[in-house]
């Protein structure tokens, strides 16, 4: 039997009950997702396909095959991939700056998603590309990537409930007071004819990050940064509307000679592992070029 593979036993509580009702207490999948797993046969009771309105008897086994037919349209490139951790269900992968995490209609190769899709092939695994979080392409760091739509739905479920901690560090230009403390500040969607960059907005949606200094400079500050929400540009929005725009970045600040992308690296993200209910926790130092550039500060 696949690993890949949810099973229960069917107890005297769920004695009479229907096969859906019991998905709905104890195996919680989306009907989306049961809609799938019940048009490909995935869904047995005693080792035979079994519908939803079938009627539970105590002892009963159900099996749920996670393990979908899944088509990619990505094309596998063999570029570089660094995965931190991978298991059944998730892959941690620390991005280069430089590197788009998806495919858009005008790019379609050389981004994360492409040198996933390569890293699963030479597995003989087939699957959609399904991440979690994103970071922007001048983004350097920690990308969480769901390898089924079952581990996908319970990390976006984490992610609703405030479960899963992304931290980050930024070089940002000027010398910040506050030790620490948090921007609450609304963003809206981009303006026409500018479709990169978005700003704070009344009507936008909420958008709450926590800055902590962890060190100043001549006329910089290295910060760090938590996201509470995940909205597009989050942290170069706010850091640009507070006065203090990420070093190296040319949409919400100005470009550089000394970096080739916005200072900000993704070092940190934890959750739970949607299976077990396991704690994850990983941590990455930063890239060369943002080292490189701190010690010109020194």
């Amino acid at each position: 039997m696949s690993e890949n593979v949810i099973t229960y036993v069917v107890d005297a509580e769920d004695k009479l009950t229907y096969l859906r009702d019991v998905f709905k207490k104890k195996l919680p999948l989306s009907h989306a997702l049961l809609a799938r797993l019940k048009a490909q046969g995935k869904i047995r009771v005693n080792g035979q396909v079994a519908h939803t309105n079938y009627l539970l008897q105590t002892g009963d086994r159900i099996t749920v095959d996670l393990d979908l037919d899944e088509t990619s349209h990505i094309l596998p490139q063999d570029l570089p991939v660094d995965v931190i951790y991978e298991d059944i269900d998730l892959m941690v992968i620390n991005k280069f700056a430089g590197m788009a995490v998806h495919p858009i209609k005008n790019r379609l190769e050389g981004t994360l998603a492409n040198a996933v899709t390569y890293y699963w092939s030479q597995r003989g695994e087939s699957r959609l590309f399904r991440p979690v979080n994103r970071l922007d392409k001048g983004t350097s760091g920690l990308v969480l990537i769901a390898k089924s739509q079952y581990a996908h739905q319970a990390m976006f479920k984490q992610q609703k409930q405030g479960m899963v901690r992304r931290c980050y560090q930024a070089l940002v230009e000027g010398v910040v007071q506050e030790e620490h403390g948090c921007i609450d500040l609304p963003i809206g969607p981009a303006r026409p004819g500018s479709a990169a960059r978005r700003t704070v907005d009344t009507a936008g949606k909420p958008a709450v990050t926590h800055f902590e200094v962890i060190k100043r400079y001549h006329a910089f500050t290295l910060l760090g940064l938590r996201l509470e929400t995940g909205r597009t540009h989050q942290i170069r929005v706010h850091m640009s509307y507070w006065g203090y725009p990420i070093y190296g970045d040319s949409v919400y600040g100005q470009s550089s000679s000394h970096i080739s992308h916005q200072a900000l690296h993704a070092g940190r993200i934890s959750f739970l592992q949607p299976r077990t209910l396991s704690p994850l926790h990983f941590e990455v130092p930063l890239p060369t070029d943002m080292l490189n550039l701190l010690a010109r500060l020194y």
